[in-house]
C-alpha cells in the first residue's frame, strides 16, 4: 500500500523528529505543516492524496481537535493519529473517532508502531482503499518514562 501521510505540529523540532522518522523507516511521501487551519486548507485544496493525517492537538489557528473533526466528517476513511502531552486529549480524540492517540513525549518506536499497525488493519480488509479506518482495535500509547 502507497501511503501519502501530512504531519501538523508547531513545534519545529517534532515536526522534523517526525517527518524524517516517517519518511526514513516508512519510505513514504509526508508533507509538514504548522496550523491546523494551513492543514485544513491544504486537505480541502490538494490532499486528495492524503491517507494519513498525524496532528497535535495544541496547534495554532485550528487546534488539532478541531481539525480531526473536521477531516473525519469530510473523510470519515481518512486515518487520523492525534498527538498530545495532555491526556485528556485522548479521550477526546476517541470520541471524535481518531484512529489512534499517540502521548507526547513519544518515540520512534511508538510512532512507527502505530504507523504500521493502523496500514496493516487497512490493508488487512478486503476491498478496503488505503484510507480505511481502523474500526476494531485502536492503537495507545503512553509517555515514555523519563
Amino acid at each position: 500500500m502507497r501511503l501519502n501521510i501530512l504531519i501538523v505540529d508547531d513545534d519545529q523540532l517534532v515536526r522534523d523528529f517526525a517527518v524524517n522518522t516517517v519518511a526514513f523507516h516508512t519510505n513514504r511521501p509526508v508533507i509538514t505543516l504548522e496550523s491546523g487551519f494551513d492543514g485544513w486548507q491544504y486537505l480541502q485544496q490538494q490532499g486528495r492524496d492524503i491517507d494519513m493525517v498525524i496532528a497535535d492537538a495544541t496547534i495554532p489557528d485550528m487546534d488539532g481537535l478541531e481539525l480531526l473533526a473536521l477531516v473525519k466528517r469530510n473523510d470519515p476513511r481518512k486515518i487520523f493519529i492525534l498527538t498530545s502531552s495532555n491526556a485528556d486529549h485522548e479521550r477526546t480524540a476517541v470520541h471524535l473517532n481518531a484512529d489512534a492517540f499517540l502521548a507526547k513525549p513519544y518515540d520512534v518506536q511508538d510512532l512507527l508502531r502505530v504507523i504500521q499497525e493502523l496500514v496493516r488493519q487497512a490493508e488487512s480488509r478486503p476491498g478496503s482503499s488505503p484510507t480505511s479506518r481502523a474500526q476494531q482495535s485502536k492503537p495507545r500509547t503512553a509517555p515514555t518514562p523519563s
